[in-house]
């Protein structure tokens, strides 16, 4: 490896360590927010119904017309922003957060994930134990399905339900998420959105795409049952979280990661 690549390759691990000491989480790539729809740092979230009772100044009042109990599971698509940095270092959370004037259990609960597979690149990362697994769709394209359960469903008589594609690593690249969908238990789109944050798909219009399959099953293998495996993934600006301590170490293991696949010789 030439010395200009290596303190090119130093340097860029400076940067990343100041990164994390000023924040826990990567940055996904950032698109015009909304009060129905949010991305930035760390986070990528629709609002999927508000009825205005919980964070109206940063939430419209919205509602699509489904009924959010019927979220079966939840599935985004991502890609690196910038390729030619893309190590498959990449980890967080997909989270379905609900909660009524009188229930918050729901509340920020999700689960991680941690890596993916790319036989193309040679890339190998992702954490088996995870709930998790991203799978290769496409050419520099992964997706992420999470089947809802009793720790992520949404609470009857519901105020504001969301869901949020999370990115806690520290990694060389940004990701664009390509677009979010949340089925039914028999695997229909009730809702999808865009890389934009704009609805694609909306079954109470009638605009629903063919169901899928394999969409409310897709982590059935991958993603244990068992509650000592599911996490509860906190809202970063909510003050009954704690995030930072979670991010944190989840952000120290990801630097120390970079710092050998810094040291690969890229193709």
């Amino acid at each position: 490896m030439k010395i200009t690549k290596i303190l090119s390759a130093a340097s860029a691990a400076a940067v990343c360590a100041a990164a994390l000491a000023a924040s826990a989480s990567a940055t996904l790539t950032t698109v015009d927010s909304t009060g129905k729809f949010s991305s930035g740092t760390g986070s990528w979230m629709p609002v999927v119904y508000s009825d205005g009772t919980f964070d109206s100044d940063s939430k419209d009042v919205n509602d699509y017309g489904i009924d959010c109990t019927k979220i079966a599971s939840v599935s985004v698509t991502f890609t690196p922003a910038e390729p030619e940095w893309w190590e498959g270092e990449v980890g967080g959370a997909l989270v379905l957060s609900s909660k009524s004037a009188d229930d918050s259990t729901h509340n920020w609960n999700g689960k991680e994930f941690w890596g993916v597979v790319d036989e193309d690149l040679e890339l190998a990362t992702i954490d088996e134990s995870k709930p998790l697994q991203a799978v290769k769709t496409g050419d520099l394209e992964y997706t992420i399905t999470m089947t809802v359960d009793d720790t992520n469903c949404v609470v009857e008589n519901y105020s504001l339900v969301q869901i949020a594609f999370q990115e806690w690593s520290a990694g060389m690249t940004d990701l664009t998420v390509l677009g979010m969908t949340a089925y039914d238990a028999s695997g229909n789109v009730l809702l999808a959105w865009d890389a934009n944050g704009n609805v694609t798909a909306n079954a109470a219009e009638g605009t629903s795409a063919p169901a899928d399959d394999t969409a409310a099953s897709t982590d059935d293998t991958t993603a244990s049952t068992d509650d000592t495996t599911t996490t509860t993934t906190p809202d970063k600006t909510s003050p009954e979280t704690g995030v930072e301590g979670v991010a944190a170490v989840a952000g120290i293991a990801v630097v120390a990661a970079g710092a050998v696949a810094l040291s690969r010789k890229r193709k």
